[in-house]
């Protein structure tokens, strides 16, 4: 046990100290050469995927179970990570969750084996869960402020303005992370980027709904006509009404995902509490982990049923 602490010890030393020669490698060296690198194979990509007709069947085939495939490969990361406002690299996630879990490891293995390879999973787990949960709250922040960005470009139209004057002014006056998102929409088409691809662009870096419908009525509206006025105006009231039914349902279903919350985690903290005063009756269950395993499955697909319950498009 001694020498197993000792090895994954050394380990982690090792791991920190290229961890650590790495980032400074990069913030010194590479950062801005890989910035202007990237920038100009954006600015520089194909420009024969703009047509709206096909972008809601795009975006479905892009969902959230493709999210979870290619979340390993790190073909979606990246995008994850953009959704959620980290603005972090694959490289610095992937070392971060690598160290959360052995940290967790080597925590668990202090008391057991079997408790250290459960902790490093969960301390492996919980980074993505804050990643998700951040992604959702950010969405979430994105949808409530619409209506009022839908307004501003209406009154600036009105006012004779072009939609490329209301994008400056709402990187300038509006609150993030809706800022951050027209902002680069902005500063794209200032570099040379087709209107219509930087839109698109726009609404491939965010799973919000609203923010998608608003792309595509555009893109429909610059290929067809018609009085943008009216359009933004009419998609501000339908985005109202969709935040409120979207309250309307979580108030709805409230009872039901605090009671799933409550059915999650009281097992978690029984057991634990099971640990921290009765040890010598813990290990009866310990001593089984072909039943913890099995508890663990029966336990997600539980979570899985009701959140399919609590939770559906609309």
């Amino acid at each position: 046990m001694i020498t197993w602490l000792i090895f994954i010890g050394i380990f982690f030393i090792v791991a920190i100290m290229v961890f650590g020669a790495s980032t400074v490698l990069y913030q010194q060296v590479l950062r801005y050469q890989f910035g202007i690198h990237e920038r100009l194979a954006t600015l520089s990509r194909e420009l024969d995927e703009t047509d709206s007709a096909s972008l809601f069947k795009e975006w479905s085939q892009s969902g959230s179970n493709s999210m979870f495939q290619g979340l390993f490969r790190g073909s979606s990361l990246p995008t994850l990570l953009n959704q959620a406002g980290i603005p972090w690299t694959v490289k610095r996630w992937w070392i971060t969750v690598s160290v959360l879990a052995l940290v967790s490891a080597m925590l668990g293995a202090y008391w057991d084996i079997r408790l250290g390879i459960a902790t490093g999973l969960i301390g492996m787990m919980l980074p993505f869960v804050f990643l998700f949960a951040k992604q959702n709250a950010r969405n979430q922040q994105l949808s409530r402020q619409l209506p009022e960005v839908f307004q501003l470009i209406s009154r600036a139209v009105r006012s004779g303005q072009t939609v490329t004057s209301a994008l400056q002014m709402i990187a300038e006056d509006c609150p993030s992370p809706i800022r951050e998102e027209f902002a680069l929409c902005y500063e794209q088409q200032e570099l040379g980027m087709w209107r219509e691809l930087a839109f698109r662009k726009l609404a491939e870096r965010n799973q919000v709904m609203e923010l998608r419908i608003f792309v595509v009525a555009l893109l429909v509206q610059n290929r067809s006509g018609g009085d943008l006025v009216e359009l933004l105006d009419n998609l501000s009231k339908m985005v109202t009404k969709r935040l409120r039914l979207r309250d309307r349902i979580k108030a709805l279903t409230a009872e039901g995902r605090m009671q799933a919350l409550v059915l999650m985690v009281l097992p978690f903290v029984a057991l634990g509490a099971i640990v921290l005063f009765s040890p010598e009756y813990a290990e009866t269950l310990l001593e089984r982990p072909r039943l913890l395993v099995a508890t663990g499955v029966s336990q997600g697909i539980g979570a899985l049923l009701i959140r399919r319950i609590v939770h559906f498009e609309y």
